[in-house]
């Protein structure tokens, strides 16, 4: 496989980790329903930071952060 579609298939693997990541997150701190966490955790890390889905708890907030960083 050439260096480059390999290059694509490692960044494509760790967004979708870096998404399941925050669907997780979001779920068990804030108790999201999963399309709710999806759409929180799209729009932390593409940090369009558009709206909260509700206004999140201290632990929400850091976990926000953690997931952005």
């Amino acid at each position: 496989m050439p260096k480059k579609l390999n290059k694509l298939w490692y960044a494509l693997g760790l967004s979708t980790l870096g998404v399941l990541t925050g669907v997780i997150g979001f779920v068990m701190i804030e108790g999201y329903s999963v399309l709710n966490s999806f759409y929180m955790a799209i729009i932390t890390i593409s940090t369009v930071g558009f709206k909260e889905v509700q206004p999140l708890s201290d632990g929400g907030k850091i976990f926000t952060a953690y997931i952005s960083f």
